[in-house]
């Protein structure tokens, strides 16, 4: 049985190397999926921070929170880009190829690990104000093409 876009990334994300949490939820009304990405990080010093709501903490553990979107480009969704670090289209029923998902996983893996220690360097580091994660489509377009040209498709699951 061949396996679908769903599986394939949940199957996949389990091999990352990360020591947060990663979620992948089906919104099957929307035809959507959203990839949770939590990361954890000590604050030992228990520095002060404002979180995305405006609220004061400054508690012994920071979690930071971000979203990936996955959305069929055959059927239009009402989304905010800004709401996500990324919006990825893939092509409705036929969902996306192996090489796309095998990129998508290779760069997301970079991601990960550049978060974690962007995380850990803005906690130890008085004077940056922010953080959050870096998304650059360029990149992960370079690393599909890099992937073995596996056309195999991934398709949407089946309900």
């Amino acid at each position: 049985m061949a396996q679908d876009f769903a599986n394939y990334l949940n199957q996949n994300l389990a091999k990352l190397d990360f020591d947060g949490d990663l979620s992948l939820d089906w919104q099957k009304k929307t035809r959507t999926f959203t990839l949770e990405m939590i990361f954890y990080a000590a604050n030992p010093d228990s520095q002060e921070i404002v979180d995305s709501d405006d609220v004061l903490t400054d508690a012994d553990y920071i979690t930071f929170i971000d979203e990936i979107l996955f959305f069929d480009e055959q059927k239009p969704v009402d989304f905010n880009p800004e709401d996500y670090l990324a919006c990825l289209p893939f092509a409705g029923k036929r969902g996306w190829t192996k090489q796309e998902a095998d990129g998508f996983l290779a760069y997301l893996q970079e991601v990960l690990d550049n978060g974690q220690s962007d995380l850990l360097d803005f906690l130890n580091d008085d004077t940056a104000e922010e953080f959050g994660l870096t998304w650059d489509g360029s990149r992960l377009a370079s690393l599909i093409a890099q992937t073995a040209g596996n056309k195999i498709m991934l398709p949407y699951p089946k309900f």
